[in-house]
């Protein structure tokens, strides 16, 4: 799931005690996101993009 604002994500789910399964982090392909597990056992990635990386791009990105 798509956000604007992956920090603020992350406190709101912290706050009301979501099943986090990997803590908020920034990737250097351009995401900053993390997982949480619902009562299902559904895997949710909250997702908040961004410019990748100068090295990831040069690596990684044809132009």
């Amino acid at each position: 799931m798509e956000v604007e604002d992956a920090d603020t994500a992350f406190a709101v789910a912290k706050s009301k005690s979501l099943n986090i399964v990997l803590d908020l982090r920034s990737e250097d392909w351009g995401q900053r996101h993390f997982y949480i597990q619902d009562p299902n056992g559904v895997y949710l990635d909250i997702v908040q993009s961004f410019e990748p990386t100068e090295e990831y791009q040069r690596d990684y990105v044809s132009e």
